[in-house]
């Protein structure tokens, strides 16, 4: 071998041991980066003229298990969807409450129910009739707070999907548009592995608002399509998500009808069937929140408060009241009609006829609300009739929600023990949710960088950098003496 081969080989082997250290310095400095994909450098023969021609750098190869990686993405989405739902059902419990809570309905109602029985024992007492408007005005107060906390949980559910689909519309571009610069790179020979990086996080975000499947393409561009078959992006363009936000929500609102919407897609308003393409994730799980866990959780609340407006307006419980006037209880100052009960909850109010702030009158809680005149201030008939009415085990209204027979306070509840049960089960999946995405996140990182592994690998471009110094420093030595002749 000449010496010029062989201070070429020397040469060459520098500069890759030189090119390997830099990317162990990376790997290393990247190893809590998330996206980042462990590099290693590609190294083969050079031949010049049939004989050695030291190494060639063929370039750094990114590694990076794809298969775990899509494992950690649904694993991520299936968690971002758990806890959105967990998160909203506890507020929910935390709401209506638990039996024995100090806010909770069944409290309400108790007291309620315990202000009349006391008014029943002293009929005469303006104080303790007194107690009975003051008790169910709090009864009915706290069923408007209930809905207004279930009406707010769908604004805020509203707002969070038109925020998943502004970043979603967000992580797509920069995906479209890392996918032109890797491919420019890839044609000019140079690395492109920060890129790929960068677009390995962008889709990782994208993962916590819809379920992603990644796809290859050409020249290292990647198609993105959700794991039901939506085409989020496939070429130059992605598909355009658009929705608008409604503000204030209201019982009435149902999704579909303006100005409450669905999803967008290309100009195109998506049907309920169609909305399943986009299943799993933040995204779903908010409007599964506004368009179902909600609600029903609303349904429950107007069904108490007709229940409870049905007893006490009942002219068996109260022989003063006509087919058509209100009972205790009113819709806004009217009768409650069961064709319009979504909402009741909400404009559930005590009669102005008992609220002397109102102009209304206390003895008409003894004597009855459609009293012409006061009775006997001895007469606790009616109000023993109303506790009657409130313990009553009856049947339940159709489309309520409830089964079988019941009384007021089971089914007080039995709302309370379904948003326990609810909160408890979907915190319960959260957990196991949450708990595998932690152990692939965790494969994951065991499978990127390896500290030992790479301090290992610098002490192997440590050796080769000695032994190719010392071909130079021996082809010097060889040089020095041949001049010296």
């Amino acid at each position: 071998m000449s010496i010029a081969r062989a201070l070429s080989n020397a040469v060459s082997g520098l500069t890759a041991t030189a090119r390997g250290t830099e990317t162990v310095a990376a790997n290393l400095a990247n190893v809590m980066t998330p996206g980042y994909g462990r590099r290693e450098v590609a190294l083969s023969a050079q031949t010049l003229g049939g004989n050695g021609g030291g190494v060639r750098i063929d370039g750094a190869t990114r590694m990076v298990n794809a298969t775990l990686v899509s494992e950690a993405r649904l694993a991520a989405s299936a968690r971002s969807e758990s806890s959105v739902r967990a998160d909203f059902l506890a507020r929910m419990t935390e709401t209506i409450g638990l039996p024995g809570e100090e806010g909770a309905l069944t409290t309400a109602l108790t007291r309620f129910r315990s202000a009349l029985q006391s008014a029943a024992a002293r009929p005469d007492d303006e104080l303790r009739l007194t107690s009975v408007v003051d008790a169910a005005a709090r009864l009915a107060e706290r069923l408007n707070q209930s809905s207004a906390a279930v009406q707010e949980a769908r604004a805020t559910a509203d707002r969070a999907i038109a925020s998943d689909v502004s970043a979603l519309n967000a992580g797509l571009e920069r995906v479209a548009y890392l996918n032109r610069r890797i491919a420019i790179l890839e044609s000019e020979g140079a690395d492109p592995s920060s890129l790929v990086d960068e677009r390995q996080a962008v889709i990782d975000g994208i993962g916590q608002i819809v379920p992603v499947q990644e796809v290859a393409r050409e020249h290292g561009k990647v198609a993105l399509f959700t794991t039901e078959g939506a085409v989020l992006l496939d070429g130059s363009q992605p598909t355009r998500l658009a929705f608008t936000a409604v503000g204030q929500m209201t019982p009435d609102l149902v999704a579909g009808t303006a100005p409450m919407m669905r999803l967008v897609q290309n100009g195109q308003e998506l049907t309920e069937g169609q909305m399943r393409l986009f299943s799993g994730g933040s995204l779903a799980a908010n409007f599964a929140v506004r368009d179902e866990l909600a609600p029903q959780v609303q349904q429950e609340l107007d069904a108490l408060a007709f229940d409870l407006h049905e007893r006490l307006a009942d002219p068996a419980a109260d022989g003063t009241l006509g087919v058509a006037d209100p009972g205790l209880f009113t819709d806004a100052g009217g009768l409650a009609d069961a064709a319009s009960v979504n909402g009741l909850a909400q404009r559930l109010e005590v009669n102005a006829q008992v609220r002397p702030e109102l102009g209304g009158d206390l003895w008409r809680i003894r004597s009855g609300i459609g009293a012409a005149t006061a009775g006997p201030v001895g007469d606790s008939s009616l109000l023993l009739s109303l506790v009657d009415a409130l313990g009553a085990v009856g049947a339940s209204q159709p489309g309520s929600g409830f089964d079988g027979n019941g009384s007021l306070q089971d089914r007080f509840g039995t709302v309370e023990a379904r948003a326990s049960t609810r909160k408890v089960n979907a915190e319960t999946d959260h957990a196991m949710r949450n708990s595998r995405a932690e152990t692939i996140s965790a494969r994951l990182m065991a499978d990127g960088v390896d500290s030992d592994a790479e301090m290992q690998r610098l002490l192997q471009y440590e050796q080769a950098y000695a032994a190719n110094a010392r071909v130079i420093q021996a082809i010097e030595e060889m040089m020095d003496n041949i001049l010296r002749l």
